[in-house]
């Protein structure tokens, strides 16, 4: 068993103080979202994309983010948890795409408790992804405002995911541990994930934008396998980098990825 981590391991820049409670709004009419405002707002944006399952609690990550000069969003993918609508209806990248186009839009958001409409400044936004989530923000490279990516343990190829968690297992686990936190129209959409490009990045390589992206991983990840990144790194011109140990779970604030990101979205 290794080490409990050290404060400057966990967090290895000091964080500044943040709201204590995020704020909540809606986007795009279907998706609730949770943000944290910076003390002073840089114009950057990160909206953090979650994996499948995941918890909704992801208030310290959010803080961590907003210490770091970003308004911090975290969205529900639509037919999951707080938010309207079908899960897998329509792509997660769409969902991510919406909660965008809602943002720069409106310069803004409303939020629910007090109906007060928060002013923000939007010059640049990073997408940072996990697991499930990495499709949803690499598959939005294209997006002018979007600057840079950052995808933790993503799923680049779902052919090579079914090798090392099975589709039948991963919906029987959510079906029974998480009910009614994911709400498909059809049952039959969770096909689309290995029947389809709809949601598949390796079916996308010529159209994504490699230079604004940076890869996460871990060597011996047993969930999601590493073993794709070369050749998806090879064909888009993506930025990556391998931890030898650490399994699927990749926290961003531990010193090691933190270093790379800040060096990374620094460029």
């Amino acid at each position: 068993m290794s080490p409990p981590a050290t404060r400057r391991e966990k967090y290895p820049i000091m964080m500044k103080k943040s709201p204590t409670h995020p704020l909540r709004a809606r986007f795009a009419r279907d998706i609730v979202a949770e943000i944290v405002l910076p003390i002073r707002q840089t114009g950057r944006v990160a909206i953090f994309v979650s994996g499948l399952p995941s918890s909704p609690n992801k208030k310290s990550l959010l803080q961590f983010l907003a210490s770091q000069g970003y308004v911090a969003i975290f969205p529900r993918y639509r037919g999951t948890w707080e938010s309207d609508g079908f899960f897998l209806e329509r792509s997660p990248a769409q969902d991510i795409r919406d909660v965008i186009d809602d943002l720069t839009k409106n310069k803004g958001f409303t939020d629910i408790a007090t109906g007060e409409f928060q002013k923000i400044k939007v010059s640049a936004i990073h997408l940072f992804g996990t697991s499930f989530g990495g499709p949803a923000v690499i598959l939005n490279s294209h997006l002018p405002i979007v600057k840079k990516i950052i995808a933790l343990a993503p799923v680049l190829d779902w052919h090579s995911v079914e090798k090392t968690e099975p589709q039948k297992q991963h919906i029987r686990f959510v079906e029974a541990g998480f009910g009614g936190a994911y709400r498909l129209h059809h049952k039959s959409d969770w096909q689309k994930l290995i029947k389809t490009d709809f949601y598949n990045p390796s079916d996308h390589t010529q159209s994504i934008i490699g230079k604004k992206i940076l890869i996460l991983h871990c060597a011996d990840d047993t969930v999601v396998s590493s073993a794709p990144i070369r050749s998806f790194a090879e064909k888009t011109g993506a930025t990556y980098a391998l931890k030898p140990k650490g399994g699927h779970a990749i926290n961003i604030t531990h010193l090691f990825f933190w270093k790379k990101i800040s060096a990374f979205v620094n460029t």
